[in-house]
């Protein structure tokens, strides 16, 4: 999930040896960091997923009630939802390698936290969560930035095949973890696998320390906090993909979240249950994932994202319907199987989607704020689901989540991911404006653009249509308040009128410039009338100045 670096310090292209031709799945373990990473990673998750058997079965054996159990499911979304936009703006603005150790160094600190407590018997339910709580405050932090490393250690045709990649490492633990927990929590008891967790961080702190990336010279300072956040929030509001990811996430992981939240318990209920049980439900959806990771691109191909999102929702709600209402292992298991293709179909298609068509600029945030609607389906569908199983039971609350499942599935199917050519988002060098000609804050106090065009009677019509996409550029890349007007002594005179909050962010807005957004530009220049080109003029409010009282 990090920028591919050799020995020799070239690019991903140029270590992997690989023909530029080539394709297919595994075409990026041809980059040599990305399989190193991939595999330290692996050893994480592996840790990770086995730790996650050890808590909900050391929950579910304290008699807790199935919200304590969901309660497991919230703590590990919880801090994803509140922190992952700020983590963004840092992953954006700062090195995604030292933020990823200060981010896994926090998790490993945690994990040792509950490790000791384990072996010293102080640990109880709520103290488990408190644990949980606390590594996932770390993996808060490095999430934003890991995600948004994977377009930095592949060259871009791979990206897709990259997440994917990743989807299937985190699927492969997901498959081997919980059976490994299961075994380990029945032979050695829960101290030992959180010991077990603790100790995979370290392979992979490792792996990123010897990791040397270059980071990118900026020639504009790293923006503030608040800044960043209104930057994502206002390129959101515009961008339709960020935008449906969000919401067909959410909707997702509302409904999705009862089979992690209620696996426990459904296990637990089961004539044959017991921890190993539990941990081959796990594995069966991870094995599920692997085994529908090989179809996943075809099949987005074949019936477009959009569409296969709506399929993979469809059928995990008739899996979550047949979990609650069947008893039997043998439907049980190929049932699982299923709903770990579905999920991987679902979740990789969502990843790739703002990985492909969201700027570089911005991805971390993008990414984060699809990982925040996500968590806060999961986190708010765990204690949904959990409250409803005290009260229905397990089998009602399964069947009314996949019901839920399959209701959103079917209103959300018109709303497609639109189809935008991937290497239109690449940075495209724009024209800054002349230096003032006198000194001001350049973080201070608004900045006025207007551009003059001159556009014939007959273009009119054609004009005032090629704004439209015009303003909503504008309006995603920064600027604050946008406007068209008219002259009215001559009406071949059009004002483009925008507002930035600053200078230096007037400037950030330039430097966001994508080739699609030079294409809108050029398509409304096109337009103009006249032998120069159309005039832009800056203004700067007084506010920005630090300006003597006049005379009294």
């Amino acid at each position: 999930m990090l920028q591919s670096v050799s020995r020799n310090d070239l690019s991903p292209e140029q270590n992997s040896g690989e023909a530029p031709s080539a394709r297919g799945v595994l075409t990026p373990f041809t980059v040599g960091v990305f399989r190193i990473i991939w595999i330290a990673n692996l050893f994480a998750n592996l840790g990770t997923w086995a730790q996650s058997v050890a808590a909900a079965w050391v929950v579910t054996e304290a008699h807790g009630s199935p919200m304590l159990v969901a309660m497991i499911q919230v703590a590990s979304a919880l801090p994803l939802v509140l922190l992952s936009i700020v983590s963004g703006v840092l992953a954006d603005n700062y090195d995604r390698r030292r933020i990823m150790l200060f981010g896994l160094a926090f998790e490993m600190s945690g994990a040792v936290f509950l490790t000791a407590i384990a072996f010293l018997g102080y640990l109880d339910p709520k103290l488990l969560i408190v644990s949980i709580l606390w590594i996932t405050l770390g993996a808060a932090v490095t999430v934003p930035a890991w995600q948004a490393a994977v377009g930095e250690q592949v060259p871009a045709r791979m990206v897709s095949d990259a997440v994917l990649l990743n989807s299937v490492n985190f699927n492969v633990a997901r498959a081997l973890g919980p059976a490994l927990g299961g075994l380990l929590l029945s032979a050695v008891g829960p101290a030992w696998v959180f010991g077990f967790n603790a100790a995979c961080y370290v392979g992979l702190i490792w792996a990123i320390w010897r990791w040397r990336r270059e980071v990118p010279e900026r020639q504009l300072p790293p923006e503030k906090i608040s800044e960043g956040v209104i930057a994502a929030l206002r390129f959101t509001q515009y961008s339709s993909v960020t935008r449906l990811v969000m919401l067909r996430s959410f909707a997702f992981g509302l409904s999705a979240s009862a089979i992690w939240a209620l696996l426990p318990l459904l296990a637990h209920r089961n004539p044959d249950g017991g921890a190993s049980v539990y941990g081959y439900m796990l594995g069966a959806l991870g094995i599920g994932a692997i085994l529908g990771s090989g179809v996943v691109n075809r099949l987005r191909l074949w019936i477009g994202g959009s569409r296969l999102i709506s399929l993979a929702a469809t059928l995990l709600a008739l899996v979550m319907i047949a979990l609650g209402s069947l008893d039997s292992l043998w439907v049980l298991f190929p049932a699982l199987l299923l709903g770990g293709a579905c999920w991987i179909a679902a979740l990789a298609t969502y990843n790739s989607a703002v990985q492909i068509l969201v700027p570089e600029w911005v991805k971390a945030r993008a990414l984060a704020l699809y990982q925040t609607a996500l968590f806060a389906g999961l986190a708010l569908g765990s204690f949904l689901w959990g409250h409803m199983a005290e009260s229905m039971g397990v089998t009602g609350a399964l069947v009314a989540a996949g019901c839920t499942l399959l209701a959103s599935a079917a209103l959300l199917y018109q709303s497609r991911l639109p189809e935008i050519d991937a290497a239109s988002i690449a940075h495209a060098p724009a024209t800054r404006p002349g230096e003032p000609t006198f000194v001001f804050n350049p973080e201070r106090g608004s900045v006025l653009v207007t551009i003059e065009y001159r556009i014939p009677a007959a273009r009119t019509r054609e004009f005032v249509k090629a704004v439209q996409a015009l303003r909503r550029l504008r309006l995603r890349n920064g600027a604050e308040r946008w406007a068209l007007y008219r002259a009215v002594e001559d009406q071949e005179i059009w004002q483009e009128v925008l507002v930035v909050d600053n200078w230096l962010q007037h400037l950030r807005m330039l430097d966001r410039m994508t080739i699609a957004d030079r294409n809108v530009i050029d398509n409304v220049i096109c337009l103009h009338d006249g032998d120069a080109p159309p005039k832009v003029r800056h203004g700067v409010s007084w506010e920005s100045g630090d300006y003597e009282a006049p005379p009294v």
